[in-house]
């Protein structure tokens, strides 16, 4: 857990709580990652990709949001940006 990161479940970028406590949950380091190497997570790529998505007008606010908060490793297929 050294390596893990205390992360949003709904990301600020995609108007996620910053302080919500629904929000906030210690994300573990992605497998494989090697320990004292810093954070490395995926989630990250999804929720820039569901942000620019949301901002060009591809998908709604509400849509991302619900996506990333039901499953994050799904999210960009079910909105059909994977």
């Amino acid at each position: 857990m050294a390596d893990a990161e205390y992360d949003h479940l709904i990301s600020l970028q995609l108007g996620g709580g910053p302080n919500d406590p629904r929000n906030l949950w210690v994300e573990p380091a992605d497998p494989g990652h090697r320990k004292g190497a810093g954070v490395n997570n995926r989630k990250d790529p999804v929720e820039t990709k569901l942000h620019t998505a949301v901002c060009a007008g591809q998908i709604t606010l509400s849509a991302a949001q619900k996506a990333i908060a039901t499953d994050w490793t799904t999210a960009l297929n079910a909105l059909h940006l994977g």
